[in-house]
């Protein structure tokens, strides 16, 4: 049953990070906090099964993930009062860690899978992800640092953080439907970043499939070759 979570925990992941963001926007009404917390959860559960047990960061995320997700729910509940800010730096590290942990096993898997597949789109996904909670801890800390439409209509926490994963990937994909817009210099710097670094992941994540799929090819033509030259 471990070997079965850990093979699938990437596709597993990948499924509930597309539900939070594609579903999530769709979820109003009083149990919209509710049901987003399930979501994260879920998230925040299979991506430390995605991560080697053996690795030394694996108890450092495992820590981070339950810390989190602790604090998470008693605030949820009323049961612990924290600051807001508080909440995000700690789940902005987190996604952080995953990150990093993620980028290790792409970089240096050696074959292409499902299971490769699955953690490259969850990794770009958790970037988008970061991106939309360091916009949305800016607009806490520096309220107007973004403008638009989207945001003038928006008075809860939770769909305004819905918001700003939505213009995370607008502008990682560099879309830029200028719905919302940011207003300050540290703000246009988060999305000048962004988008470099949106760039970046597909270059590299395009040179380095194809550089795994030349090294299979070439190995098992090699092997094709000595197996007919015995």
């Amino acid at each position: 049953m471990e070997k079965l979570l850990s093979r699938y925990s990437f596709h597993n992941l990948l499924v509930w990070l597309l539900v939070y963001l594609v579903v999530g926007p769709f979820i109003t009404g009083d149990h919209t906090k509710l049901i987003l917390s399930i979501f994260m959860s879920m998230i925040f559960f299979f991506a430390v099964c995605a991560i080697n047990y053996k690795s030394g960061i694996f108890r450092y995320v495992l820590l981070l993930m339950g810390i989190t997700l602790i604090l998470y729910w008693l605030a949820l509940f009323n049961m612990l009062s924290y600051s807001n800010i508080a909440s995000k730096v700690m789940t902005t590290f987190y996604i952080c860690l995953l990150i990093y942990a993620f980028s290790k096993y792409v970089l240096t898997e050696k074959k292409i899978t499902s299971r490769l597949i699955s953690a490259t789109l969850c990794l770009y996904l958790f970037i988008g992800t970061l991106w939309g909670m360091l916009y949305d801890m800016l607009e806490t800390i520096s309220p107007g640092s973004y403008k638009g439409t989207l945001l003038a209509q928006t008075t809860d926490m939770a769909v305004r953080q819905q918001h700003f994963q939505y213009f995370s990937f607008v502008t990682l994909t560099t879309l830029g439907y200028g719905d919302i817009l940011p207003m300050t210099e540290g703000a246009t710097a988060l999305c000048k970043a962004e988008a470099i670094i949106g760039q970046f992941f597909m270059a590299v994540l395009v040179a380095r499939l194809v550089g795994i799929q030349v090294a299979q090819q070439f190995g098992e033509n090699n092997n094709e070759n000595s197996g007919g030259g015995n």
